[in-house]
């Protein structure tokens, strides 16, 4: 046997080998855990069931809880909505979810597919298993391999293959097939997936970000290249987004989208820098918990970026545009697996058989049922005493079942004031009337269940004693238009409301700004003098009552104040000006002024004609000038010289000897003696 005959037998017991290693771990998988719930292991006498056999099995705590499920579950069969993708992930088959495993929950997927790709009408038959495991709620790991592929090649004519140099003409897929059949493994890959958003905790849609590193078993050039040729030989990077949209229970959209680089092949004397590539898709599942559920798919891939073109006749940018419609079913015999089989249509293949297929087993965490609701709970309350006096606490107590859960209190009571405190309560009876009051106790539990109690609390009426009511009055006299304040000390022995009622006599006396509260204040403005009197009547909620009196006394007004002369100042015949005997004179007027501040004075200015015997009389002009002049400096003396305000001094004119008169007005006085008013501003000063 020749080395390359020799390197293409070893790789297809590779490749049968992780076959059979993957189908005996999914059926040793499914097989139930025992009782102990250990680890899984049986006598094996290959290394791969071996292998198999030794490691922790996920699929025992899934087929433990289904099972349980399964005898619990009252509303028919749900399948799992997170089972395993062609990579391991939740999602369809090339489609992936944008929801997250929860952690500890496991998802897998064992499948073998077929499809086509161009050019070279390569036929590629794959195996593909992967395992993902949820490490929190936003965070799982991914383990996905291809290990075994198997290559036909339908139309070499398509591609090149020299031995040394850059390709011409070669298929991105496996740049290096060259030979009508090949077959070998394929690749393994470890990716993480990082959830965004998650319909469980109430976002609108799922969303997610993943990232991926996927290595070919032969990365050797003269294996992968040279015997195999079934791979790139150089390991690519993923970075997708997944994104997913339930429809009620009527199914599940899914779209992912994401930027694939692809490795340079530079070795073995050939430079082959493969474009990286757009990878897109949508799919759907329907219905989402269905036994039965249809899947369909549409994939596809766009090649960009620097690179060596695949084909140079290619119609879009040098480089083939795979695409791929996918359709099928999910049966699922129970709620944690699928039976999947599906049609698979390579849209871009037109110069080979663009049909090929999809079919596999998927698990998921099986569906998981609320554990039943606790029975509801019973509530028994009781008071501590009855009948009672108003104003008597009474402590309220209950009894719930059953013991040892939570619950929350609530209390109501149909009169008083209630303070709750968890499972009792005390009920406050101040001023509660004589009567039979109902206390309501109601408790819930976690799941909302609740449960209500009753009790009952008589208040009898205490022995009925009247009110005691007091009177008192401040000032007890007054001058009409002054206020008088009447109060009223009341009190109940029996601690009840009372309400007040005030009554003047005589109803002459003046005006109460209130009647019914205990202090009352009498406006005796137009009051007649005499006496008067406040009554006061107390009277509680049961119609006991009590009363009182207080005494004041409205004294005759003084009679109003008088204008009075306060001086006579005496002129020169024929003079105005003011001698130092009249200034004297003004000095007690200015006096008196100032210590009275709501007084005025009214200075009357007086002349005649003949004043000056054997001489000319005066003209009435000149005549009424001088006796306006006398008043006016009179009244200049005192502002001037005295600080009398002008506006306290009123000037008049009158005939008369030569002199002038002031008068001193008090407050509430009218001046009524002689003179006419003038303006002093027309008068030099």
């Amino acid at each position: 046997m020749s080395a390359s005959a020799l390197c293409r037998q070893t790789g297809k017991s590779i490749g049968l080998g992780a076959i059979v290693l993957a189908v005996s771990s999914a059926l040793l998988w499914a097989t139930p855990p025992p009782d102990n719930g250990a680890a899984t292991t049986a006598t094996v006498s290959s290394p791969g069931a071996a292998l198999a056999a030794t490691l922790p099995n996920p699929f025992t705590s899934m087929l433990a809880a289904a099972q349980a499920n399964a005898a619990a579950d009252q509303n028919g069969f749900e399948a799992s909505q997170m089972q395993g993708s062609l990579h391991g992930t939740p999602g369809l088959w090339n489609m992936q979810f944008g929801e997250t495993l929860a952690p500890g929950q496991v998802s897998a997927g064992a499948y073998i597919q077929r499809y086509s790709r161009n050019p070279g009408g390569l036929v590629l038959t794959d195996v593909n298993t992967g395992w993902t495991v949820g490490l929190t709620d936003w965070l799982e790991v991914t383990f996905v391999t291809t290990p075994y592929r198997r290559l036909r090649l339908t139309h070499p004519e398509q591609l090149t293959f020299p031995s040394r140099g850059t390709f011409a003409d070669f298929n991105p897929v496996a740049p290096f097939a060259r030979n009508p059949l090949l077959h070998g493994s394929g690749y393994w890959g470890i990716g993480a997936t990082i959830g965004l958003l998650s319909q469980d905790r109430s976002a609108p849609f799922g969303l997610a970000l993943q990232f991926a590193e996927h290595i070919p078993y032969q990365m050797n050039f003269t294996q992968g290249a040279l015997v195999y040729g079934v791979t790139t030989t150089e390991p690519w990077f993923e970075t997708n987004v997944l994104a997913d949209k339930r429809l009620g229970t009527g199914g599940e959209l899914v779209f992912n989208a994401g930027y694939q680089h692809n490795g340079t092949v530079n070795k073995g004397g050939v430079n082959l820098p493969l474009r990286d590539q757009f990878n897109y898709g949508f799919g759907e599942i329907f219905p989402l918990h269905s036994r039965l559920q249809g899947i369909v798919e549409l994939n596809g891939s766009t090649y960009f970026g620097a690179g060596a073109n695949p084909v140079s006749t290619d119609t879009l940018l040098g480089q083939p545009r795979p695409l791929d419609l996918t359709g099928g079913i999910r049966f699922n015999p129970i709620s944690w697996m699928g039976i999947n089989a599906g049609y698979r249509f390579a849209g871009n293949s037109p110069t080979t058989n663009a049909s090929g297929f999809v079919f596999g087993l998927s698990f998921g965490p099986p569906v998981s049922h609320p554990a039943p609701p606790p029975p509801p709970p019973t509530l028994a309350c009781q008071v501590s005493q009855s009948p009672v006096q108003p104003g008597t606490a009474v402590q309220i107590s209950s009894t719930v079942t059953p013991e040892g859960e939570a619950f929350t209190y609530t209390w109501t009571t149909s009169g008083g004031q209630i303070t709750p405190s968890g499972n009792s309560a005390t009920l406050n009876t101040t001023g509660l009337a004589p009567g039979m009051y109902t206390i309501t106790g109601t408790v819930n539990n976690a799941t909302g269940q609740s449960a209500s109690c009753h009790t009952e609390v008589e208040v009898r009426e205490p022995p009925q004693n009247p009110p005691t009511a007091s009177c008192s009055v401040s000032p007890e006299s007054v001058l009409p238009g002054a206020t008088l304040t009447f109060t009223g000390t009341a009190s109940s022995p029996d601690n009840r409301p009372l309400r007040y009622q005030w009554a003047v006599e005589p109803a002459s006396a003046g005006h109460l700004d209130s009647t019914t509260q205990a202090t009352a204040h009498l406006d005796t403005t137009g009051a007649t003098p005499g006496g008067v009197t406040g009554r006061l009547s107390v009277t509680d909620d049961r119609g006991l009552s009590a009363s009182c009196s207080a005494q004041a006394t409205i004294q005759q007004p003084p009679p109003p104040p008088q204008a009075s002369l306060a001086a006579t100042l005496e002129f020169k015949p024929n003079s105005s000006r003011v001698n130092n005997v009249s200034k004297a004179a003004l000095d007690d007027v200015a006096l008196r002024l100032q210590q009275d501040a709501s007084a005025k004075a009214v200075i009357v200015g007086y002349a005649t004609s003949t004043e000056v015997a054997r001489r000319r009389p005066l003209s009435a002009a000149a005549t009424l000038r001088l006796a306006e002049e006398r008043a006016v400096h009179a009244e200049q003396y005192l502002v001037n010289q005295k600080g009398i305000a002008s506006d306290r001094i009123e000037v008049r004119h009158a005939d008369g000897p030569h002199k002038a008169e002031a008068w001193i007005v008090p407050q509430g006085a009218t001046y009524n003696g002689p003179g006419v008013a003038f303006d002093a501003s027309t008068i030099r000063r």
